[in-house]
């Protein structure tokens, strides 16, 4: 409960900041909390964000996971915990969904 209002002001301001170009994936990514799992490269509590980098090769395989159009690549024990994640990310409007695969994409 207490991430929806985070989640909803960033929302508000990266929409209002315009397009893809102008959001900062890394906010996203902080906003979301991503990194309390997610490490650059090295496996903590989830898969690194190189190795989602190397399993989505590009862009906008990891965008169509997060619209919910392709299923995960990465299947691991912790998936549960990553599914309530995904539809918080899949509530985001696209600018801050691709901002957000530039940034993840960025460590491969």
């Amino acid at each position: 409960m207490r991430l929806i209002l985070p989640v909803l002001v960033l929302v508000f301001v990266l929409t209002a900041a315009g397009n893809a170009a102008d959001v900062d994936g890394a906010a996203v990514f902080t906003s979301l909390k991503c990194g309390m799992c997610h490490k650059p490269d090295k496996k903590a509590a989830a898969v690194s964000l190189a190795e989602i980098g190397r399993a989505y090769m590009d862009k906008e395989k990891l965008v169509q996971l997060f619209k919910g159009d392709l299923k995960p690549l990465i299947e691991s024990d912790k998936w549960g915990m990553m599914r309530p994640q995904l539809d918080k990310i899949k509530a985001l409007p696209d600018p801050e969904k691709d901002a957000l695969a530039g940034y993840v994409m960025g460590f491969k």
